[in-house]
């Protein structure tokens, strides 16, 4: 037994409404450093908030993280040139990745505004204790 065709038609609609709904919102992610924290901003709503004191450390991706210990807030598709992943001290997920659109000055940018807040991170370009030669 067959659907009726409008139900057939009402299902693809919804699915269609629903991708365009999905796309429209996934490209308009920003990413604000704010005084104490990196806000994910949608138009001008702060959709998640990660504190400077949360993030241990910010690096590209070497090889990809299993996706479902990220969490997830690109803003674009085919974008894996700009993947910046914030480890966390903690939380549930303890990677938080983000796409800005130029990754290495967000990434000293952001930086800066933690160091200004009093926090440091181990960042892949910076010397650990035991990498050091006196």
């Amino acid at each position: 037994m067959s659907a009726p065709l409008s139900w057939i038609l009402a299902a693809v609609g919804g699915a269609t409404v629903g991708l365009g709904l999905w796309y429209a919102l996934r490209t308009r992610l920003r990413y604000v450093i704010g005084k104490t924290s990196l806000r994910v901003v949608l138009g001008k709503t702060t959709v998640r908030r990660v504190p400077y004191d949360e993030i241990r450390r910010i690096r590209k991706p070497r090889h990809t993280p299993s996706w479902r210990l990220t969490e997830n807030w690109r803003n674009g598709f085919f974008d894996h040139h700009r993947v910046l992943i914030l480890e966390r001290n903690r939380g549930w997920f303890p990677w938080f990745v983000i796409t800005p659109a130029r990754r290495y000055e967000f990434r000293s940018q952001l930086r800066d505004a933690m160091a200004r807040h009093g926090v440091v991170t181990q960042d892949d370009d910076t010397p650990q204790d035991d990498d050091r030669v006196d």
